[in-house]
């Protein structure tokens, strides 16, 4: 909170000294680039922190705008205004959060296509704002729009839109410094992953949308009576594209990146255009210099300093972490599963049955169907056939992330993390998965979540203590242990490991053979491990279970699967 109130304090101050320092034209002119800056900070969270590219936001901009003309002209001197005003703004984040939450239910990837759908949309209001004459103006607009009840001047005006632009800049900083950021954050970085932690990842980014519509529908509110007019112009993709370059110039993953962009570079273009011909060509010359030489934007460096002078303080709370109520072993059951690419049949008919805690490896040759036995078993492909039951409930058809609060965890063969995120923010977004509630998401207080096993976890391996430090600059094997790392602190009672001592070295995969009877031995958990290394499988396999051609050969002890003669067919010229 304290840096909350320090941001507020030092923005708040320094932007209500610029009309004293340049005058009432510019206290106009600036009030109208701070509103541009309110919409920018939209396309921040959503492009700069959840990584999808809205290409609409001047849309949300446009239709605040018209919803607050409309109540200003209508309603200036009822009691109505002041609940018709914050509806103008809460209607286009409310449209924002539903059009992205049935975009994104319908699997609609975070890329080309989100973008081309926004477009679309920003298109199609431009196109009913025109149209619709009686109630927009048409192409002239809604003109004649009073100002404020009770402000009088654009000097009054400015100095209300520089507090609304302080409380927005600060509303996003928190958020971004909230678990709710480092979600959105993980999102950009590997949306799969989260979901194999049981995040609801279509309605997060749905969230982050709807905020930026929010976000442009405060800007449009105070950008009818500070304008006095609203034309279609406004809610068309012209003015998005703008909003996007200039929060590309300013620094889209910074947070005052949008603010500056939107002021200086905005400010530029308006004072290039009527004195300078070729001024679309030096400010495309900007852009191209600050992508290239500066990715961070104007905004990167004095970002970093302003994070350091207000960083969030962490004092670890620890928390109960069995928090879905079912610790004891599962019972998993295949039957009769089939899957196939095209004419490729990739499991055949494949059944088994495990009923007892223990660690169970799957070995066969390459291609034997062992990684696409995971993918089904977590959701990530759907069986064509058959069926998948966790303690006699249908797994087969759901997605990855109910899958995931059914208490499995996995971790993949290559390690799945979050490069950009730092130790800590890795082991957190684990900590949080099915536990967090969307009020735990938008509060402090889960970033100081810890737990006994996280403890443990840097007992056993050190690196895991340096919190600050970016995950991209592990090794390999570091990688490795701390997707591991992530899998246990969800407590799964199933836990799919594929391969996790790929990469590591002689002492790392001795540590992480530790850990693994460790994990079964304090919480009754049946692990599942692919592996081809028969040195490790004979160290930690209670049963083996050996697959070949999408089907399973046979079940038994590791001393059982060395005498079968069909498994010493299938590994020809191999000792197992």
């Amino acid at each position: 909170m304290g840096s909350f109130l320090g941001r507020s304090v030092i923005l708040l101050v320094g932007l209500f000294t610029l009309p004293t320092l340049f005058g009432d034209f510019w206290a106009y002119q600036l009030g109208l680039y701070f509103l541009y800056s309110i919409a920018a900070l939209g396309i921040g969270i959503c492009w700069g922190q959840a990584g999808f590219l809205p290409l609409g936001q001047a849309m949300f901009l446009g239709i605040g705008a018209y919803l607050s003309g409309f109540s200003l002209i209508h309603f200036h001197d009822s009691a109505w205004l002041f609940l018709l005003l914050p509806s103008a703004a809460i209607a286009p984040g409310l449209l924002a959060f539903f059009f992205g939450l049935l975009i994104f239910r319908g699997r609609v990837e975070s890329g080309p296509y989100f973008a081309l759908i926004t477009l679309a949309l920003s298109l199609l209001t431009f196109q009913v704002a025109t149209s619709w004459v009686e109630v927009t103006g048409g192409f002239n607009g809604l003109g004649g729009i009073p100002g404020l009840p009770g402000i009088a001047g654009f000097k009054a005006l400015y100095y209300v839109i520089a507090t609304v632009l302080t409380i927005s800049v600060c509303g996003v900083a928190w958020l971004v410094k909230s678990p709710i950021g480092v979600i959105w954050r993980g999102i950009a970085e590997n949306e799969p992953r989260l979901t194999f932690f049981g995040y609801d990842t279509p309605l997060l980014k749905a969230l982050a949308f709807g905020i930026s519509g929010l976000l442009g529908g405060i800007a449009g509110v105070f950008y009818a009576p500070h304008q006095g007019l609203v034309t279609p112009n406004l809610a068309g993709f012209i003015l998005s594209a703008e909003l996007l370059i200039w929060t590309a110039v300013g620094g889209r993953k910074t947070l005052m990146g949008p603010v500056i962009g939107a002021i200086l570079v905005g400010s530029l273009t308006a004072e290039l255009r009527d004195v300078v011909p070729v001024w679309e060509l030096m400010i495309a010359g900007l852009f191209i210099c600050v992508v290239l030489f500066m990715p961070k934007g104007i905004a990167g460096w004095p970002e970093q300093l302003f994070r350091r002078i207000f960083s969030h303080s962490r004092q670890e709370e620890k928390v109960t972490l069995a928090a879905r109520g079912i610790l004891t072993a599962p019972k998993l059951e295949l039957s009769g599963c089939s899957l196939s690419l095209g004419s490729v049949g990739i499991l055949d008919n494949l059944s088994f049955q495990i009923d007892e805690p223990g660690i169970y490896c799957l070995i066969g040759p390459n291609g034997a169907g062992k990684t696409s036995t995971f993918n089904a078993i977590t959701g990530a492909v759907y069986i064509q056939s058959g069926t998948i039951q966790l303690d006699g409930e249908r797994m087969s058809g759901l997605l990855p992330n109910n899958v995931a609060l059914r208490g499995l965890g996995r971790k993949f063969q290559v390690p799945s993390i979050f490069p950009n995120l730092t130790i800590a923010e890795n082991l957190l977004v684990a900590v949080w998965g099915g536990r967090c509630s969307l009020k735990d998401l938008f509060s402090y207080k889960p970033l100081n979540w810890s737990s006994t096993i996280i403890t443990d976890l840097r007992e056993k391996f050190p690196f895991l203590n340096q919190d600050e430090n970016s995950a991209n600059e592990l090794s390999h094997g570091e990688k490795q242990v701390l997707e591991l790392a992530m899998c246990l602190l969800g407590e799964p009672r199933l836990l799919l490991l594929d391969e996790p001592c790929a990469g590591l070295s002689p002492e790392e995969t001795e540590k992480v053979i530790e850990t693994v009877h460790w994990v079964r031995s304090t919480f009754d958990t049946t692990i599942m491990v692919i592996e081809h290394d028969m040195a490790l499988v004979k160290d930690i396999a209670d049963q083996v279970i050996v697959m070949h051609q999408g089907q399973v050969l046979t079940i038994g002890s590791v001393q059982d699967v060395q005498k079968d003669i069909r498994v010493k067919e299938v590994y020809v010229g191999v000792s197992i």
